[in-house]
Parts: structure tokens; C-alpha cells; sequence
């Protein structure tokens, strides 16, 4: 069983999500899975999340949890692209001496901007500077590039994110692959993943197996 190593937390950051700031209420294990450990940069670990960010990633292969953590901010920004939109649309000034009326209306005045200072705190949230075992967790950004094709991604999500569209994989399962295989097998991953499309979640499972065990895993 692999060790998954416990960040060290801050007093004033004791009870704080490290993504996005808001009052965390659980601890995630990165990564999900232990087989996932395969392509990482760092060592694996437990940090404190709240439940959003913890559950608003469907899927893996990341080298690092920074690269985790920039999926997370960007899910979050297209959820709540409709309250980051305020902020484009006003200013504090021109909501607060704007003439709607009614109700709803004066109801927006009040909660617009507090909402959008919200979410924008929440997407530019940094978190703290993560130590293991006191010591800085270093990670080389030289690392972060990745090349397929003849192609330099500036990191294997970027080049998951073109594999899936270019070939029509299915997402959640050519990341599971990938996982186990390795980022060294990237090809090999595509080609078996090519054979399974658009799978349901019940179907996904099985798949997955079945993969394993055709390349004796």
C-alpha cells in the first residue's frame, strides 16, 4: 500500500481549502488513485480540500498537483462563468447606482458583487507553500512540457486534452489508462482506447478491465 505523504498546514490556513480558499470540510488523497502514483512528479499526498474542488474533476492523469489544481480553477470558472460575468459586465460604482427596480432587481444590487468578489477569491487563490516531511515541495517546471507527434505541450494535460478531441477517446477512460501505463506509452494508450467510444459509466468499468487484462495487468 502506498504512503500518501500529509502537507503541512498553516494555523491560520488549519481549516481552508488549498484550492480555492473557502472553509475546507474533508482531506483528499492526491493521487485518487494509487496506480496514478505511476506518472507524478512528487511524492503523493493528503491535503485539505472543500467539497467542490475535491469532486469537480472527473479525471485523472496529472504529473502534479499544481497541474490538479489549474483543471480545478478552470472547471470552476466555466460553473460559475455566469457570476465571474458580473464583474466584466459592472463595476461596484455602476451596480450601486443603477436604477432597477423591483424586488429581484434590488435583490441583484445587494448580492451581485459580494457574489462575484467571491468567486473571483476563489479562482485566484493560490494556496500556501506546500512542505512535506520539513521540506519545500520543489517540483522542476522543466518537467511540466511534454511531447507527442513532434509536438511540445506545455503539459501532458494539454496534450490529454488534444488526444481526446483528435481521436475521440473516451476521456475518463483513456486517463485511467494513461495512469497505469505511463506517460512514456501515450501512444499505446490512444491506439487502445480508440477501440472504446462513447462508453456509458456502468459499461466504462469493464472496459477498463478488460484493457488491463489484454496487456497482462
Amino acid at each position: 500500500m502506498a504512503t500518501f505523504y500529509a502537507v503541512e498546514i498553516p494555523f491560520n490556513y488549519r481549516h481552508t481549502c488549498w484550492f480555492c480558499g473557502e472553509p475546507s470540510d474533508k482531506k483528499i488523497k492526491f493521487p485518487s488513485y494509487e496506480y496514478e502514483i505511476n506518472i507524478l512528479d512528487h511524492l503523493p499526498l493528503t491535503l485539505p480540500s472543500c467539497k467542490e474542488c475535491s469532486s469537480i474533476i472527473k479525471r485523472s492523469a496529472f504529473t502534479s498537483i499544481y497541474h490538479y489544481r489549474d483543471a480545478i480553477k478552470k472547471a470552476l470558472t466555466k460553473k460559475h462563468q455566469k457570476t465571474l460575468s458580473i464583474g466584466s459586465n459592472w463595476t461596484k460604482k455602476e451596480l450601486e447606482e443603477s436604477e432597477l427596480e423591483g424586488s429581484a432587481f434590488e435583490g441583484f444590487k445587494r448580492s451581485a458583487w459580494p457574489m462575484f468578489e467571491l468567486m473571483q477569491g476563489r479562482i485566484n487563490y493560490q494556496g500556501w507553500p506546500l512542505v512535506v516531511n520539513n521540506e519545500l515541495l520543489v517540483i522542476d517546471s522543466n518537467n511540466d512540457s511534454f511531447e507527442f507527434d513532434g509536438v511540445l505541450y506545455v503539459s501532458l494535460d494539454d496534450a490529454v486534452s488534444h488526444a481526446v478531441k483528435t481521436f475521440f477517446l473516451d476521456e475518463a477512460l483513456f486517463t485511467r489508462v494513461l495512469s497505469v501505463l505511463g506517460k512514456s506509452k501515450f501512444s499505446q494508450a490512444i491506439r487502445l482506447c480508440r477501440l472504446y467510444p462513447n462508453l456509458t459509466t456502468s459499461s466504462r468499468e469493464d472496459v477498463f478491465l478488460e484493457i488491463l487484462d489484454s496487456i497482462g495487468l
